[in-house]
């Protein structure tokens, strides 16, 4: 199930903001994923990882009002899965990828997290 896939995604990207090494972790995160929920969550994360910097990017400036210093790590992770979706993953919806995105913001960060990830991602999508 791609939910479950963009789950393990979320926590092997948090887990890497504080925490250079590796160790096998997505290997770990990841076993008991179906070969085809492996695929897609092994080509989900390289998207987030290969343009994550263009992503920084986008949410600086998407965040105008807001230090990007202070958006949650937990948002941060759900909107980098949410804009690689959006950009890369032609045959996800865009609303479903704005929908998973906040439903990772949901149950991994505050309560309000969820209309900040919406409105960034609602607004990324319209130039992609």
């Amino acid at each position: 199930m791609r939910s479950v896939a963009r789950e393990i995604v979320f926590q092997y990207v948090f887990a890497r903001l504080f925490n250079q090494s590796d160790e096998g972790l997505f290997d770990v995160l990841a076993r008991n994923l179906s070969a085809d929920d492996k695929k897609f969550a092994v080509s989900l994360l390289n998207a987030v990882t290969d343009n994550e910097t263009e992503f920084s990017g986008e949410l600086q400036n998407l965040s105008e009002n807001f230090r990007f210093e202070r958006i949650f790590a937990a948002d941060r992770c759900a909107i980098y899965i949410g804009m690689a979706e959006l950009k890369l993953f032609k045959d996800t919806p865009k609303i479903v990828a704005i929908d998973e995105a906040v439903k990772l913001s949901a149950k991994f960060s505050s309560e309000k997290s969820t209309d900040y990830v919406n409105g960034i991602l609602a607004e990324y999508s319209k130039s992609v």
